[in-house]
């Protein structure tokens, strides 16, 4: 599969033999690091098993117009570490490596993007990696971007692992797809959609029906994405979204989304997206109505709603 970006100028497609003097370069200046800042991580590296990876087609390069940024490699079993677990529904990322020397903002979340899309495609239930057990810098990393700590494993010293990856303590990471929107009552779904395929919305009638702040009521499906009504009052708790970006248009009032380092000011016919992993804390100043779009409802203590009893005004 191939993935491309024209907006943010880059491309994911399978890296070729010609590319393996380069992407040995990008290990050994990944190891070279490391040891300078006195990271845990790579000791050396498996030539043999890249270029095997690439004669597999296994191995993918993200380019720009600087050269390569990042490589990884996949594969579709891992038995040899995750054993029992393995149940061939997985896609696994192995041995990223990210250019140092090219300045590309979070690398790491297009090949997730990518991943992420692959495995869909594929019909798979999780992406899984696996990092160093003692590093818990780079757990904490990964686990920023949705994935969760299963366990620690040995690995065995077995020549069908890279030499760098036997016998090796690491810890096992796993991010759970969201094949159908995860908490979601498909009988409300139905209910609320207006039936018919080519049936249009009142989105002010809609908003009459809502009478709970910070409940949303799903009106409609596109793309895998719920389109959801909501209306604010006061201010929700500070969460964030691993699993999905969350859109806001603001149809009413004044709506505050606070961040760590600023907040976003929203009036009438404005929007703003709070990329996945943002904290972020929503404040009505008076009441207000919007729409969001996601992948799911995150009117829960998950999605920042606050308990009923904490919830001091009511729609009037």
């Amino acid at each position: 599969m191939k993935l491309n970006n024209p907006i943010a100028g880059y491309t994911i497609v399978m890296a070729e033999m010609d590319d393996l003097d380069a992407i040995c370069c990008l290990f050994e200046e990944a190891i070279a690091f490391q040891k300078m800042n006195n990271y845990i991580g790579w000791n050396t590296y498996d030539r043999d098993f890249l270029k095997a990876d690439i004669e597999k087609g296994l191995l993918f390069k993200m380019v720009n117009d600087q050269g390569i940024s990042c490589i990884f490699c996949i594969c579709y079993r891992d038995a040899q570490i995750w054993r029992e677990k393995e149940k061939d529904n997985a896609l696994y990322l192995h041995r990223v490596v990210v250019n140092r020397r090219m300045k590309e903002e979070r690398v790491f979340q297009k090949v997730m993007d990518w991943a992420i899309q692959h495995a869909e495609g594929k019909q798979l239930d999780y992406i899984r990696m696996d990092t160093w057990a003692s590093n818990e810098k780079i757990i904490n990393y990964y686990k920023s971007y949705g994935f969760t700590f299963i366990e620690n494993y040995t690995t065995a010293a077995t020549e069908d692992l890279p030499l760098q990856h036997r016998n090796l303590q690491v810890a096992l990471l796993e991010f759970r797809l969201q094949h159908q929107p995860a908490s979601v009552d498909h009988s409300v779904l139905k209910e609320n959609i207006v039936p018919g395929h080519l049936s249009k919305v009142s989105i002010a009638e809609e908003f009459s029906t809502i009478s709970k702040y910070w409940t949303q009521k799903i009106i409609g499906k596109a793309n895998g994405q719920l389109i959801k009504l909501a209306k604010g009052g006061g201010e929700i708790n500070w969460h964030k979204h691993d699993d999905q970006d969350e859109l806001f248009i603001l149809y009413k009032g004044h709506l505050t989304i606070q961040l760590r380092e600023k907040n976003i000011e929203l009036y009438k016919d404005e929007m703003f997206v709070v990329p996945k992993g943002i904290e972020h804390c929503p404040k009505a100043n008076g009441k207000v109505e919007f729409l969001i779009m996601g992948l799911n409802i995150t009117s829960d203590a998950s999605g920042g709603r606050p308990p009923e009893a904490s919830i001091k005004h009511n729609v009037k």
